[in-house]
Formats: C-alpha cells, sequence, structure tokens
C-alpha cells in the first residue's frame, strides 16, 4: 500500500499536465489586457484564466474551467497520499518532532489554498478570495520547502541529486514570489503581463520536477 500511495503522484502528475493541456485548447480567447485575442496564448494567458467560466473574451468556458479546477484538485490529492506516505519514510530516520510537526503543517495548509485557489476562480466576484489565497499557498509551500531542505541535509539518507534539486526549487520559488509580490503588474501593458504570466508557467513546471523526482527519491529510499 506505501509503495502504490507513492507512486500514484506520477499519475497525478501526468493527469494534471494532460487536463492542463487539454484546456489550453478549449480555451475561447482573450487575455486580462486584450479581449479580442483567440485561444490559449501560452506567455499571455495566466493558468487562473483556464479556471474562469467565462473566459476573457465573452464566451463560455465551462470546458476548460471544469478540466482545470479538476487537475487542481487531482495534483493537490496525489501530492497530499504521496506526502503522507513519504513523511513516514521521514519519520522513521528523524526524531526531531518539531520539524515533523513543521513539515505536515506547512503542506497541509498549501495544498488546501491550492484547492481554494480553484474554488474562487479569477473572475471579478471572487478575484480577492482567488489572489489571496494564491498567495497563502505559494508563501506556504516556500517555507515548506525551505525546512524540507534542511531536513534533506540533515539526513544521510537521502541522495545528492534530490537534495540538490530540492535546493532550486526553493530558490525558484523564491524568486517567483519575489516577481509576483514586486513585479510589474498584469494589468500595464503586455510586456508586464508576459513576465508575470511567464514567470508562473515556470515555477508551474518546477512544482511538476520537484513532485517528480520526490517521487523517485521516495521510491529509492523505501527500496534501500
Amino acid at each position: 500500500m506505501e509503495k502504490i500511495f507513492i507512486k500514484q503522484g506520477y499519475l497525478g502528475i501526468f493527469l494534471f499536465v494532460s487536463f492542463n493541456l487539454i484546456a489550453f485548447h478549449f480555451y475561447p480567447g482573450g487575455t486580462i489586457i486584450d479581449s479580442s485575442t483567440e485561444g490559449y496564448l501560452f506567455f499571455y494567458n495566466f493558468f487562473s484564466n483556464l479556471g474562469e467560466w467565462v473566459a476573457k473574451n465573452g464566451e463560455d468556458n465551462a470546458i476548460s474551467a471544469y478540466l482545470f479546477n479538476s487537475s487542481m484538485l487531482i495534483l493537490a490529492i496525489s501530492y497530499g497520499l504521496f506526502y503522507f506516505m513519504f513523511l513516514k519514510i521521514q519519520f522513521r530516520i528523524s526524531d526531531n518532532n518539531i520539524i515533523k510537526t513543521l513539515l505536515m503543517v506547512t503542506i497541509l495548509l498549501s495544498l488546501i489554498s491550492f484547492v481554494l485557489v480553484a474554488v474562487f476562480p479569477s473572475e471579478n466576484q471572487t478575484f480577492n478570495l482567488h489572489i489571496f489565497f494564491v498567495k497563502a499557498a505559494f508563501r506556504l509551500l516556500f517555507i515548506h520547502s525551505l525546512i524540507q531542505v534542511y531536513n534533506l541535509f540533515d539526513s544521510q539518507v537521502f541522495g545528492n541529486k534530490i537534495r540538490t534539486v530540492s535546493s532550486v526549487f526553493s530558490f525558484v520559488l523564491f524568486l517567483f514570489i519575489l516577481v509576483m509580490e514586486f513585479g510589474p503588474s498584469p494589468f500595464e501593458n503586455n510586456r508586464s503581463l508576459f513576465i508575470q504570466v511567464t514567470s508562473q508557467k515556470l515555477i508551474v513546471f518546477s512544482i511538476i520536477v520537484y513532485f517528480y523526482f520526490q517521487v523517485k527519491e521516495a521510491l529509492n529510499v523505501r527500496n534501500s
């Protein structure tokens, strides 16, 4: 059962990527600056645009919304199931109860926040809640990743690859938060929108890669 819970992380990654690729195809069009654009523009549409029930061009976006919101829920559940088992492995290695508690609390709150990002889409009625949970999710994930890096280096069981990946991920996540907080407003012009959307795409890609290597490391440690 433990191995199944760990390996299902690969399925979670596959479904998240697949659902979003399909959602890209069905998004009617429009960005937060230009409602006349057609289709999903990878460098000018946020992921959250997929989760809106009405696209920025005013057309129905139900298909993309269902796919995106489902992908967020699937990834959160998948990562939650995986990390529960990954923590069990770490608990067998570490006797630091403070670290254990912090790892559990931060990842749980982060995953809940990511689910609420989907529950409250970026449309006008729920925009403020959407932004609140976006910021909460990434900040909590950053805190969690720092604690995770400390825990990985504190143990001799984990390999150098996962330590490196986790350290790089934490740094990239920190840069993303800086861009999100202090970068140009995406509502200013297309250049600013490009910067914010591209940084979001990079961090989502980083999360997927990070998740993949965590699953791989968990299987290696479990089998060793």
